[in-house]
């Protein structure tokens, strides 16, 4: 494996961030190949010989294949975060690769921060993410905090570095003023920390093609229209697999999303429902074929579309939202799609490549008016996680 070279460029930039402050986040655009920088910068530390790269587990795949193909000097392991605490020995550098989702969560840390903490204390750090704060600048705190050289070490906690740079608000919740911390100032924040990203868009890389979303009005059959809508008005609704309740906001959000694309959850069960519009729009559409990619959302919508598809590839919306490569499928259609914008900007991008000689269309498949529409406005124009606070409810 060559190096391209921006991803020399983008390793000598790294290297001499990582030299002088003992952490880099590479945030370059999906697709550009930050995992092969990464690896060129560690290849470059002449202190550095064992690597511990941690990442999800949909990419130790691509990881392994980068390690095998291209010659490198250094002892490298892979692992994904769910087994970070199995991990034993220390390592002269750690690579956090999509560390804006497992790593970022606020005010609170979770699990698998905790483990990762556990082998991170005074070990040079690369964070890679191509959506490093998404939400906002407050996703990177924890991920600092992980580093003995965080530029934001002066606070000892999350709340301590809000009381600096946060917006406080609250929101009443059965009547108890609950306290928020999603907004912050954002230039003073990133002011203290810029000096440690590496960006780069594709275009500024020379990319020939650019996601572009296309987006499908699918129209539900009156019978669908008819149970969504006595959802929507009365929080519940018989079907034939059982009484659906919906007792707060989420609750209702996620039945109405299901409905649409023709699968429910009752209680912990799941059931596949009659209404196929969707189904078919895409096989009227697309046809059943090998050069086809389905992203679907909840469980029971694969067992759906495994029905009608024997050539396709299914994959789950959130788990290969990153770190995998289509770029050799001709046509990506987003079934459903999860509420997060950091998660709808990695998949779109899924089939960016600089071999890809077509052009890259991404298909969002909508109901006007329904949540389909709401979620896809959120999170793809507004930048917004799609969160009860921007709930509409709306008949169709």
């Amino acid at each position: 494996m060559t190096p391209y070279d921006y991803q020399t460029r983008l390793a000598d930039d790294a290297y001499e961030i990582l030299r002088e402050d003992m952490i880099v986040y590479l945030a370059c655009e999906e697709r550009t190949g930050k995992s092969l920088a990464a690896i060129l910068v560690a290849e470059r530390c002449e202190q550095v010989s064992t690597v511990l790269i941690i990442t999800k587990k949909q990419a130790l795949g691509g990881w392994l294949e980068t390690l095998k193909q291209f010659k490198h000097l250094k002892d490298y392991t892979v692992i994904n975060y769910h087994k970070a605490s199995k991990v034993a020995g220390k390592f002269d550098l750690i690579m956090l690769d999509e560390s804006h989702n497992y790593i970022s969560a606020f005010p609170k840390v979770g699990k698998l921060w905790k483990d990762v903490n556990k082998l991170t204390a005074f070990v040079p750090l690369i964070y890679i993410s191509a959506t490093p704060h998404a939400q906002g600048p407050q996703q990177l705190y924890h991920q600092f905090a992980l580093s003995s050289w965080s530029p934001w070490k002066m606070h000892n906690s999350f709340y301590e570095w809000f009381r600096m740079y946060g917006k406080p608000y609250s929101i009443k919740i059965n009547c108890i003023d609950i306290q928020q911390y999603d907004k912050v100032d954002v230039y003073s924040a990133l002011a203290c920390v810029k000096h440690l990203f590496v960006t780069a868009t594709r275009q500024e890389l020379g990319f020939e093609h650019e996601p572009t979303d296309v987006v499908h009005h699918i129209k539900l059959d009156s019978t669908t229209r008819e149970v969504y809508n006595e959802l929507v008005k009365h929080d519940l609704v018989e079907l034939r697999v059982g009484m659906v309740v919906c007792d707060n906001s989420s609750k209702l959000r996620t039945s109405l999303h299901q409905l649409e694309g023709g699968t429910i959850k009752i209680d912990v069960d799941r059931y596949v429902l009659t209404n196929t519009e969707k189904v078919d729009f895409i096989l009227n559409k697309f046809g059943d074929n090998s050069s086809l990619v389905i992203m679907y959302n909840y469980i029971a919508e694969k067992q759906k579309l495994e029905q009608h598809f024997k050539n396709a590839l299914i994959l789950q919306a959130t788990s290969y939202a990153e770190g995998v490569d289509l770029y050799e499928y001709q046509d990506l259609v987003i079934y459903s799609q999860d509420f997060s914008t950091a998660r709808h900007t990695q998949r779109r991008a899924r089939q960016s490549n600089k071999k890809r000689s077509i052009p890259i269309n991404v298909h969002f498949l909508l109901v006007k008016g329904a949540i389909s529409a709401q979620v896809y406005k959120t999170v793809s124009l507004n930048k917004r996680n799609f969160v009860d606070s921007v709930f509409k409810r709306s008949t169709i």
